[in-house]
């Protein structure tokens, strides 16, 4: 048994769902299973995911103490064979423990509770005595000297650590010093590069295909609006110290790219899903841009409805002539797909990982630019589109190549 934490299906993040689905499936390809997944479930179930089968455990960081899927209850019960909470029998039967730390959580950034589900997580496979490989992620910034410290403990103690851009990578060989080795301690890239895509089965409109069929004869640009950064605006700005509020920025490059070309269309892509008017809803983000810019510019913006699932939300950022959007997965399912993406930076992350998979060009810094300055960015890669698409070409076949060798090692650390 494996088990893999923090990379939750259920979170309606389908960044998170992207790591997850991928590393399950290049798992799965190498006969490395069962594999257990922990979401925010009860107990221990079984799933069938089409491209592989899992078990799903629940572990949640609640104030719910008799739960036995409570985070705090299971490690101490991991370290006594399980006893009476199915997640903590799971833990103490895997051989491995993999943690991809939804990709960018393992730091203070996102507050206390966050980073300390981080750490009780990668506590309770160290704690357990289990073999812990964190798999491919961003690591810090740590803004709290205790935190850094707890970090690095946790860096010393793991048996390996992939990281997915070189400003991690840098600080892991600063902070660790002599305890560094380049046999554990590598640099990689983004597991979802190597995310497969299946075309909706369902919840797509018909005007919606039709923009999506390769036949037409009009332009199909798309964009995730990020409900963390829109739906309250000058908090995200003033957290992330934005040189615009996010909802203006969007506005006016929208408007500077749609006036391009009369027959362009615009996709809304939200790729975090919750309920509407909900503080991250990136749908309820799209709807408001999308009333803001529809009486000048009808019929030609529609949002994708429902919950496609990230594989799903891959198959359609491939059908698009040009992509952005500051949710970061959302472009790496882009630009991985060869589709021309420009990525919207609110953190040192998006510039990492585009760097880390050739690309590090196409980021705008949100914290750099304003309105106008990104509507000129924006104008810029939409119009060198067709010279990034040939580009993204011979990118697209060597970074898929380098996501399996990752996971060929990745898969011997667990076999070691």
């Amino acid at each position: 048994m494996i088990s893999l934490l923090n990379a939750a299906p259920d979170t309606g993040n389908q960044g998170v769902s992207a790591l997850c689905m991928s590393a399950v499936a290049g798992l799965s390809r190498r006969k490395i299973e069962p594999v257990a997944v922990a979401d925010h479930g009860k107990g221990h179930r079984k799933a069938d995911w089409g491209f592989a089968k899992v078990d799903l455990i629940g572990l949640s960081n609640t104030r719910r103490y008799w739960r036995s899927e409570n985070l705090v209850g299971v490690r101490a019960m991991a370290r006594m064979g399980g006893m009476y909470s199915p997640t903590a029998r799971v833990i103490a039967r895997s051989k491995a423990i993999l943690d991809v730390s939804g990709g960018d959580s393992f730091t203070d950034l996102y507050g206390t509770k966050r980073f300390r589900t981080m750490v009780l997580s990668k506590q309770l496979a160290l704690d357990s005595g289990k073999k812990l490989i964190l798999l491919p992620q961003t690591l810090g910034p740590f803004n709290d000297p205790e935190c850094r410290a707890e970090a690095v403990d946790i860096l010393k103690a793991a048996d390996a650590v992939w990281l997915r851009d070189r400003g991690s990578y840098t600080f892991m060989q600063n902070m660790l010093g002599a305890a560094f080795n380049p046999e554990k301690h590598r640099l990689g890239l983004d597991m979802a590069v190597a995310l497969p895509q299946v075309a909706p089965q369902s919840g797509l409109s018909g005007l919606v295909e039709g923009w999506l069929n390769g036949a037409r004869d009009f332009p199909v640009i798309g964009l995730n609006v990020s409900g963390l950064l829109s739906m309250e605006p000058l908090t995200a700005q003033k957290t992330f110290r934005l040189a615009d509020r996010h909802d203006r920025q969007l506005e006016v490059a929208c408007r500077a790219v749609l006036n391009l070309n009369p027959t362009m269309r615009l996709l809304l892509v939200p790729h975090v899903h919750q309920a509407e008017g909900a503080p991250e809803s990136d749908l309820s983000a799209s709807r408001g841009l999308k009333a803001r810019l529809g009486a000048d510019y009808a019929h030609r913006i529609e949002i994708i409805e429902g919950c496609p699932n990230a594989m799903e939300l891959k198959w359609i950022l491939a059908r698009l002539d040009w992509f952005a959007g500051a949710r970061m997965h959302a472009t790496i399912g882009a630009f991985s797909s060869g589709t021309p993406t420009l990525g919207l930076g609110y953190s040192d992350k998006a510039a990492g990982v585009f760097d880390q998979c050739g690309i590090g060009e196409q980021v705008a810094d949100l914290r750099q630019l304003d309105a106008a300055d990104l509507a000129r960015a924006m104008v810029i890669s939409v119009n060198n589109r067709a010279e990034t698409k040939v580009r993204l070409a011979g990118l697209v076949a060597g970074l898929r190549q380098r996501a399996e060798a990752q996971m060929d090692a990745i898969a011997g650390q667990i076999e070691a």
